[in-house]
Formats: C-alpha cells, structure tokens, sequence
C-alpha cells in the first residue's frame, strides 16, 4: 500500500453511520466500508437498512444493522454498546440522521413541529456521541463527523426548527477542544445541493421541480450538479488518517453557493 492509500485506509477500523438506510448516509457507509472499515447501519428503517447492510458484507461479518431511533436515549445507549460488544471497537461515528420540519416559519411550526425537529437533528447526534466517547477511548482514540447543512451557515428564510437545528449542532465542535487530548477528533461538514431524496421531496412540495432545480444551480458559483458521493469523500477525509491533524474545523461541500 503506497502513502496515499495508506492515509485513507479505514483497514481494521469501526464506522457508524446514523441515517444509513438511505440518502446521503447511504453514500457515506458505502465510501466507508470500500475505505476497508466494518461498518454499524443506524436507521429506523429496518427493512431498508438490513439490505445496505447485505450488501456491505453482512454474510462476511463487515457490516451489521442496527434498528435505532437516534432521539430514544436509553435505545442509543443500549446500541452503541451492541455495536462495541459485536465488533470489539468504535473508531469512527458519523452522526447523519435528521428530519425535516416540512413549516416554513416559525409562526407557523406547531410545538410539536418543533420538538420533533430538536429531537432528532439535534439531541439525537449529542446522544450518539455522548455515548460512544468511552469506547473510542478503548479503542485509542476516533473520529466524530457531524454532518449539517448550508441551513446552519445560510440566511434562508425557510424552515425555521432546521435552520436552529443545525446551527445549535454547530456547538458539538467544542467537543474538539474537550476530547484532543484523548484523541478524539471532532469536525463538522456541510454538504450543499446534491439531490438526496429528502431534498427532492422538499422541492417537489414546492412547486415545480425542474425548476427548483435551475433555480438552485444559479447559485453556485461551480458548474453542474453535485452529487451524494461528493459529500461522502469528504467524510472519508475526515474519518481517515488523512485528517488526522483536523479537529474543530467545518468543511463545506456545496459548490461555491452565493
């Protein structure tokens, strides 16, 4: 294995991976586990998540599905154990699941809106990390990647309990500072418009599609269209021993967007 390969080799490494079953965090599992890593699927949607898990190489032992609701604190505590006792350690956790509020503004989100949303793009990733901190310990020391959006960075004027959802999450990076010297590394990426299927339903509601889309190329300073895989080499990066100098820092993958 020549240097380079060796710096973003996840050989006899642990990945988990929030939100797996599908979207973006699907891309990233894949990415991880081609990387070399054995990879823990985190999903409420079992069925779709025990096929990513089948397909990563379950039968061979490299991946496993768990079903898991992020916001449910005892169910994350229970699993994340699971996932040490099955595969022996934790290297790397990708913090990925989240929902969106489907309201606008924040006249009109309803409490319930709200508290859903909070629940889980927020409490959900400091429950994952709270909780598998101490097996990164055992292990020597990780890697912890919040992934976010252009929504925590962005002036929008839509979905207000997103938008605070992924700006509070922006505090998990003072983690860096709190776990360095356990070598426990903490960053944060952004990935801009890459179509996951969330986005697309989102955009559909909105109108017409097709145009959505236009409208959304016109504000990226890069042409084309970005794509899932995009993001999921960012994560690589920081995951890997390639960013093993990285901690606190928040990458944004999104094409220049103006």
């Amino acid at each position: 294995m020549n240097q380079l390969n060796a710096y973003f080799s996840l050989k006899n490494k642990v990945a988990l991976v929030t939100g797996a079953a599908r979207g973006i965090a699907l891309h990233i599992a894949c990415a991880l586990s081609t990387a070399g890593a054995r990879l823990a699927i985190l999903d409420v949607r079992e069925q779709e998540g025990q096929v990513v898990a089948w397909l990563l190489g379950s039968a061979q032992g490299r991946a496993r599905f768990w079903s898991l609701d992020v916001s449910d604190r005892k169910a994350v505590q229970q699993v994340m154990a699971a996932v040490e006792g099955h595969f022996g350690r934790i290297d790397i956790l990708v913090n990925s699941a989240g929902i969106d509020a489907d309201n606008p503004s924040a006249q009109g989100l309803s409490l319930a809106q709200w508290e859903k949303a909070m629940s889980a793009n927020v409490n959900g990733s400091i429950l994952c990390t709270k909780h598998v901190i101490a097996a990164m310990e055992r292990a020597g020391g990780g890697s912890i990647v919040n992934v976010l959006s252009l929504c925590a960075l962005e002036d929008e004027r839509h979905e207000a309990a997103d938008h605070a959802a992924k700006a509070a999450l922006r505090m998990a990076n003072m983690n860096a500072m709190r776990y360095a010297a356990r070598n426990i590394r903490v960053n944060t990426i952004h990935p801009g418009f890459s179509r996951p299927p969330a986005l697309v339903e989102a955009l559909r509601k909105q109108g017409d599609l097709t145009q959505r889309l236009v409208d959304l190329a016109e504000v990226q300073m890069l042409t084309g269209r970005g794509s899932a895989t995009d993001v999921a080499a960012g994560i690589l990066y920081l995951a890997s021993d390639a960013s093993r100098f990285v901690s606190g820092t928040e990458l944004v993958i999104e094409a220049g967007y103006r």
